[in-house]
């Protein structure tokens, strides 16, 4: 898991770096596309699947993956957004930025819960708590790429 999570964070720096907030949206949606490759294959490389197990997981992840997106795309129009304005943000703009950030947390975090009992539903506990286990690390190393490259507001 290691080497694939080295390239999971090769892909996120990519991602990230040189003042990713300025990219054009198209270099963005390219950037995690690249991400979105490299987590199933990270997923693949880890969870062990049986070839049964494997038919029924790999519909229900991409139909969970899509539905992530719609919060990354969320996400990304913030972070967009935050890149044109954060030295010279209005009280305003700080207030609904934060909320709307905390808002797509809370969604990401429902989406999980309600994708849960699905995968249950296919898969052995052990292997669902794997599987988030897996999503959770990837997680964390994107946000924390992200968290390096992000200037603090002025």
């Amino acid at each position: 898991m290691r080497r694939n999570m080295w390239i999971l964070w090769v892909a996120a720096f990519g991602w990230l770096a040189g003042s990713a907030l300025a990219q054009e949206r198209s270099e963005v949606e390219l950037n995690r596309q690249m991400i979105q490759t490299q987590r199933q294959t990270i997923v693949s490389d880890n969870l062990g699947l049986t070839d049964t197990e494997a038919a029924a997981f790999w519909p229900l992840y991409r139909k969970y993956r899509a539905e992530v997106a719609g919060v990354g795309d969320q996400l990304v129009n913030l972070l967009m957004e935050y890149s044109q304005s954060y030295t010279m943000l209005t009280d305003e703009q700080a207030t609904r930025l934060l909320d709307s950030t905390l808002k797509c947390e809370q969604e990401y975090l429902k989406l999980k819960m309600k994708w849960v009992p699905k995968f249950r539903a296919i898969l052995p506990p052990v292997k669902v708590t794997r599987f988030f286990q897996i999503e959770n690390k990837i997680d964390i190393i994107v946000r924390s790429e992200a968290a390096e490259d992000i200037p603090l507001a002025k």
